[in-house]
C-alpha cells in the first residue's frame, strides 16, 4: 500500500497538516495563557498601588468613601487571585480569574492575606504608628507575589519557544523527507521516462523502456514499453506496405497529372481507360458518362474492342449501374459483367466499378475487370476510386474549359459589336450629322443666291464624305481606331491629347458658333495612357455634340484639372439642362457610350443636370503615380 506514490505523498501531506495544526494550536494556547498571566500580573501590581493609596487616605482623609472602596476592591482582588472568581480590572471591567495555579503561589498569597488582615485593622480606626510599621511588610509580600507570577509567565514563554523550535526542526526534517521522496519516486523516474519518450519520438524504437520499481510510474513505464513494442511492429508493417504501394502510387500520380493537364475531352477519356488498364492489370476497362437527362450511361472510352464501340447506351436502372450511379459507391462483384451490355463478353469475372463524382454530382462510372480467379483487393479498389475522382475532376475541367472558350468567343463578339457601335456613333454618326447641317446651310445659301458660299459649303461636305468613307473602311477591316480630321496620334506624354482637345474646341466653334473656353487648370492631368487619352477625346467630343444638339446654351466651358490624384475632364454649359431620370430610363445611346468608354479604362462618368440650369459632364480617370510631382499651370484660352 505504502509503495504507491499516492500513499507516500498522502503521508507527507498529512504530516505537514498535523505539524502545522499542532504548531497553531500550541501557539494559540500559549497566547491565551500569556493574556491571562498578563491580567493576573497587572492585578497583583494594582494591589500594591491600592495599599499605598489606602495608607494615604487613612492618614489624610480617614472618613473618605474612597478608603472604603479601596479596602473592598483590595479584598475582592486578593480573594480572586488566591481562590479564583470575579473582580474589576483597571478599566473597571469585570474579569474572572482562575484559582492560584500551584502551592507556591497560593502560599505567597496566604502570607499576603494574613498580613492584610492585620494591616486592615489599623486602617479603621487609624493607627498611624502601626501603619508605618506594617506597610513595608505587606508591600514586600505583594512584590514577591508579583515576582512569582512573572516567573511563572516567563516559564510559559520559554516552554512555547521550545515547542516552536521543535516544530521548526520537525518541519525541516519533513521537508527533507518529502524532497527525497519526490526526487526518488517522481522526478528521477520521470526524467528517465522523458529521455525514453524523446528517443521514441525521434524514431529510435530498438531500445526497451527502463522500468522503475513499482508504483504508478512503474505502471506507466510498463505501458510505455508495451506501446514501444506495438509501434515498432506497426512501423515495420507500414514500411512494408509503403514499399509495396510506392510504385502503384507513382503510376497513379502520373495518371492524375496527365488527365488533369489534358483538356481535349476525347483524348482524356481514352487516356483514362488505357492508364487504368495498365495500372490495375485489368483485362478490360470501360468509361461511361451520364446522358444529359441522367437516365442513361453512354460508353465513351474502352481499352478493348470486344467491349463495344463508343456511343452504346444502357439504362442506369440496370444492375451494377444502379448501385454505382444511384448510391455513388465503389462496388466489387463477381460475374456481374453479364448484366452489363458493355462488358458482357468478359463474363464471368471480377468487376469493380467506381462513380465519377465531382462534389455531389455524378458524371458517370469507371469499370475494370479481372479474370474470375483474380479478385480485387482493398488497395486496388481504393486506387480505382482515387483514379475515378481524378478523372471526374479532369472531365469537369475539360467541360469547363470548353464552356469558357465558348463564353470567351461570345464575349469577344459582343465586345467587338460594342466597339463598332461606339466607333460608328462617335465618328460616322457625327459626320452624318455634320453633313445634315451643311445640307441645310447649302439650301439656305442657294435660296439667297450666294453661289460662292454654297460652293465652299459643298467642298466641306465633300471632305466630310471622304472622311466618313475612310472611317467606315477602317471600322470594317478593324485595322485601327479612326482619327477625326485634324487629330494626331496619341502619346503618353500629353501634348497629343492637348492638341486633340484644341481640335474638338475648334470644331465646336465652327459648327455651333457658340463661345467656348478651354481651361487647362493642371496640365499633369493629360499624362494618361494612349488608349485612355483617345477615350477622353471621344468623351469630350460626344459631350460637345450633345451641347450643340440639345442644350440651347449661350456659353460652354471645358476644364482639365487634377483632383485627389485623378484626372478630371469637365464639359459644362449654361443651357436648358434635362431630366436625368428620363434620359437614363430611355437609355440614351450617347451617354451610355461615354460611360462605357470611361469604365473600360478604369474611370467613371458623372452627369449633373438641372432643368433650366445647364449640364455638367465629368469624366474621371486615375493618374499614373509618377505624375504626382508634375508642374502645375493654369491657362485660359
Amino acid at each position: 500500500m505504502f509503495r504507491s506514490i499516492k500513499a507516500q505523498l498522502g503521508a507527507v501531506f498529512l504530516s505537514f497538516l498535523l505539524l502545522v495544526g499542532g504548531s497553531v494550536a500550541a501557539t494559540f494556547v500559549a497566547i491565551r495563557a500569556q493574556v491571562s498571566d498578563a491580567t493576573v500580573i497587572n492585578l497583583a501590581g494594582r494591589q500594591r498601588m491600592l495599599t499605598q493609596k489606602m495608607i494615604w487616605l487613612a492618614l489624610a482623609q480617614p472618613d473618605s468613601p474612597e478608603l472604603d472602596a479601596a479596602i473592598q476592591l483590595f479584598d475582592r482582588t486578593l480573594l480572586a487571585l488566591r481562590d479564583g472568581g470575579p473582580t474589576l480590572d483597571p478599566g473597571g471591567r469585570v474579569v474572572t480569574l482562575s484559582p492560584a495555579p500551584d502551592m507556591a503561589v497560593r502560599a505567597q498569597l496566604d502570607e499576603v492575606a494574613q498580613t492584610w488582615s492585620t494591616f486592615r485593622a489599623h486602617l479603621q480606626p487609624v493607627d498611624a504608628v502601626a501603619l508605618q510599621t506594617e506597610s513595608p511588610l505587606i508591600l514586600a509580600q505583594l512584590d514577591s507575589a508579583v515576582s512569582v507570577f512573572e516567573t511563572r509567565a516567563q516559564a510559559k514563554v520559554t516552554r512555547l519557544q521550545f515547542i516552536q523550535l521543535f516544530f521548526f526542526v520537525a518541519a525541516l526534517l519533513l521537508l527533507a523527507w518529502s524532497y527525497l521522496l519526490t526526487w526518488q519516486r517522481i522526478i528521477s523516474p520521470l526524467a528517465l521516462l522523458g529521455v525514453t519518450a524523446r528517443r521514441m519520438a525521434s524514431g529510435q524504437l530498438a531500445d526497451p523502456v527502463p522500468l522503475t520499481d513499482g508504483g504508478e510510474l512503474g505502471e506507466l513505464g510498463q505501458a510505455l514499453e508495451t506501446m514501444r513494442a506495438e509501434i515498432a511492429i506497426a512501423r515495420d508493417q507500414l514500411e512494408l506496405r509503403v514499399a509495396q504501394r510506392t510504385s502503384e502510387l507513382a503510376s497513379a500520380f502520373e495518371l492524375s497529372q496527365e488527365i488533369v493537364a489534358q483538356l481535349d475531352l476525347g483524348r482524356l477519356l481514352q487516356s483514362v481507360a488505357d492508364r487504368v488498364s495498365s495500372l490495375m492489370h485489368a483485362r478490360a476497362v470501360s468509361l461511361c458518362l451520364l446522358s444529359t437527362d441522367g437516365e442513361y450511361l453512354e460508353l465513351v472510352a474502352s481499352n478493348d474492342e470486344a467491349v463495344g464501340r463508343a456511343g452504346l447506351r444502357q439504362s442506369v436502372q440496370r444492375g451494377l449501374a444502379r448501385r454505382v450511379v444511384g448510391a455513388g459507391e465503389t462496388t466489387v462483384v463477381e460475374a456481374v459483367c453479364s448484366g452489363c451490355s458493355f462488358l458482357s463478353t468478359h463474363a464471368p469475372g471480377q468487376c469493380v466499378a467506381a462513380p465519377l463524382r465531382v462534389g455531389e454530382h455524378t458524371l458517370g462510372a469507371l469499370c475494370a475487370i479481372h479474370p474470375n480467379d483474380i479478385p480485387f483487393d482493398e488497395d486496388e479498389t481504393r486506387a480505382l476510386t482515387l483514379l475515378a475522382n481524378s478523372a471526374a475532376i479532369a472531365i469537369a475541367n475539360a467541360r469547363l474549359a470548353e464552356m469558357e472558350r465558348r463564353q470567351a468567343e461570345q464575349t469577344a463578339i459582343l465586345a467587338e459589336r460594342e466597339r463598332l457601335a461606339a466607333e460608328l456613333h462617335d465618328h460616322l454618326a457625327q459626320t452624318l450629322g455634320f453633313l445634315n447641317l451643311k445640307a441645310d446651310r447649302v439650301r439656305e445659301v442657294f435660296t439667297i443666291g450666294h453661289a460662292a458660299v454654297a460652293e465652299g459649303e459643298l467642298n466641306l461636305m465633300k471632305s466630310a464624305i471622304a472622311t466618313a468613307y475612310g472611317q467606315v473602311r477602317a471600322a470594317l477591316v478593324n485595322l485601327r481606331e479612326p482619327l477625326r480630321h485634324g487629330e494626331k496620334p496619341l502619346t503618353s506624354t500629353g501634348p497629343a491629347l492637348s492638341q486633340n482637345l484644341d481640335t474638338c474646341i475648334a470644331d465646336f466653334r465652327e459648327t455651333s458658333g457658340l463661345p467656348i473656353e478651354l481651361i487647362m487648370a493642371d496640365s499633369a492631368a493629360l499624362a494618361l495612357p494612349p488608349i485612355t487619352q483617345s477615350q477622353v477625346a471621344h468623351i469630350v467630343r460626344e459631350a460637345l455634340t450633345n451641347v450643340r444638339r440639345h442644350a440651347s446654351a449661350r456659353h460652354v466651358w471645358v476644364r482639365v484639372e487634377r483632383v485627389n490624384g485623378e484626372a478630371c475632364f469637365t464639359v459644362e454649359d449654361d443651357g436648358c439642362g434635362f431630366d436625368q431620370g428620363a434620359v437614363e430610363t430611355d437609355q440614351h445611346l450617347g451617354l451610355a457610350i461615354m460611360r462605357a468608354r470611361a469604365e473600360r479604362n478604369g474611370g467613371r462618368l458623372a452627369v449633373n443636370s438641372v432643368c433650366g440650369a445647364g449640364t455638367k459632364v465629368v469624366a474621371i480617370f486615375p493618374l499614373a503615380r509618377q505624375t504626382a510631382n508634375s508642374p502645375h499651370s493654369e491657362v485660359i484660352l
